[in-house]
């Protein structure tokens, strides 16, 4: 019964269909909720079929299966193919160029298909066979993952963070929080270390705009997914090396902080309505806290979609460029939308978007053009979009400001410095200034003249809750955790090793 429904089903193009997310998921397992991917199978899913419907008009079930498999497995092969030549040493990278590489391909996928639709044979042995290794290939991805669920349980109804107000106080202002976070924006230590770059005329900028801007601002952590989550619960993450293990890279806890913070906990009890600018990792998206999601179209699990494309699709140039596009319109409507957002006495208002800039990719130059085609690691490029985002973020608040009737606060800060320069495993002080050094700057009315000379990300919405909202949070330490990417929860303190 099984070797017949091997030989007469039809099973292996949609098996092969959802490989390559599945495989991009299992990989990426401790950073990627579960439920992001069921988009992305659905949508492969539903081209396979389309593919495989349309072909069987013309020549038959079994015939359209194998030519939609082989479609698939030659777009898996090619990418990976095309990834490792270009990141040898060999001198034969060249082969793994889009047109010699896609040539070779074009024609294995033509020949292919030109062999099936003639071929005379019966295609049962064929046919069964491909649905075995599908079958099979699907069935290990999908034990492996069951395997680390089972392994690895998260419990998210614990409660973490204890300093959560069991009433509100009855305030007579609740100003409209705007937080604003610009993905890996180096702060001015770091841009003179390592691109030789003064950026206090657009600091001062700030200033005169009513901003307080610290001396210098270190975050507490090197990157987004612990970052984020520490600055909206007010609080170090220290526990996670017990809960979850030195060797972990587990990061589902930490998003389920990030989306399901302290911050908003507190201004829901004082009766704030959130609203995320879905732009990208860094901002809360997965929570009933949020009463509106904007700029959240085509954010479904961004980064697994990114690395689905560039990892498998041939011609990997014109996909970089159609993610650029993508990035550019959630760019377009943060911008366009953000500075509208405002409040009302009864319901103030905390807006919180995450704008990837100037982090890559890099898609527009300092004069506001349009660029195309920049690695990550391409420094004048990161610079000139720094320079741009100094531009729009002084655009920004300055509409803020005039649109408000209120004098909001405003934070702009950036999650973690410049890191194309880090040596992780073996870092210098300059290693260390590199990931911790950014931007922060502060419009706080209330506190303009009283803020501290360093402000630790953990401490903003302690201070500021406790001036406007009228808390008892406690001012924590200010203390910076390094990490490499691989071990995200083995935290040394360096603090004492940054400039002061």
């Amino acid at each position: 019964m099984v070797l017949n429904m091997l030989k007469n089903s039809v099973m292996h193009p949609f098996l092969f269909s959802l490989f390559p997310i599945l495989f991009i998921f299992q990989y990426n397992i401790h950073e990627v909720p579960l439920q992001d991917t069921l988009w992305p199978l659905f949508l492969s899913f539903i081209i396979a079929l389309g593919l495989w419907v349309i072909l069987r008009f013309f020549i038959g079930g079994k015939k359209s299966g194998l030519i939609v498999s082989l479609t698939i497995m030659l777009f898996v092969i090619y990418g990976n193919l095309h990834t490792f030549i270009l990141n040898s040493d060999s001198q034969l990278t060249f082969l793994g160029g889009n047109m010699i590489m896609g040539t070779v391909f074009l024609i294995l996928l033509i020949v292919g298909i030109i062999y099936f639709v003639k071929t005379k044979r019966i295609l049962d042995n064929a046919n069964s066979i491909a649905n075995t290794i599908g079958l099979v290939m699907i069935g290990i991805l999908v034990t492996s993952v069951a395997i680390y669920y089972y392994e690895n349980p998260v419990d998210y109804s614990t409660t973490y963070f204890s300093d959560m107000p069991s009433t509100a106080n009855n305030v007579p202002i609740k100003p409209d929080i705007y937080l604003l976070i610009f993905d890996e924006y180096a702060g001015n230590i770091s841009l003179k270390n390592n691109f030789q770059y003064d950026n206090t005329d657009f600091l001062k900028k700030l200033e005169s705009a009513g901003f307080y801007v610290p001396k210098i601002s270190y975050a507490n952590y090197p990157n987004t997914g612990l970052s984020i989550p520490s600055t909206l619960n007010m609080n170090y993450l220290d526990f996670l090396t017990e809960e979850l293990g030195k060797d972990s890279a587990d990061m589902r806890l930490p998003n389920e902080f990030r989306d399901n913070s302290l911050v908003m906990k507190v201004l829901k009890l004082y009766g704030y309505e959130i609203i995320s600018f879905y732009g990208g990792l860094g901002a809360p998206g997965n929570t009933n806290l949020v009463s509106e999601k904007l700029c959240s179209y085509g954010t479904v699990n961004t980064d697994l979609r990114k690395n689905l494309v560039l990892t498998y699709l041939p011609i990997t140039y014109f996909n970089t460029a159609l993610l650029e596009v993508h990035q550019k319109e959630k760019l377009d409507c943060m911008f366009s939308i953000l500075p509208e957002i405002k409040g009302t006495d009864d319901a103030p208002v905390f807006a919180i978007g995450h704008f990837r800039l100037p982090h890559e990719p890099f898609i527009y130059d300092s004069a506001e053009n349009e660029v195309t085609g920049k690695s990550g690691d391409d420094k004048e490029a990161y610079l000139e979009q720094l320079i741009y985002s100094n531009k729009k973020i002084l655009e920004l608040v300055d509409k803020i400001l005039e649109n408000t009737t209120r004098d909001p606060v405003i934070i702009v800060i950036s999650d973690h410095g410049y890191r194309s320069v880090i040596d992780w495993e073996n870092p210098s002080t300059e290693d260390y200034i590199a990931g911790f050094n950014i931007l922060a700057a502060y419009h706080i009315p209330n506190e303009i003249d009283n803020l501290p000379e360093t402000i630790s990300l953990t401490n903003i919405f302690r201070i500021i809750f406790n001036s406007y909202l009228d808390t008892e949070f406690e001012i924590l330490e200010d203390r910076q955790m390094w990490y490499t990417q691989q071990r995200p929860f083995d935290f040394t303190d360096v603090t004492d090793e940054l400039p002061r």
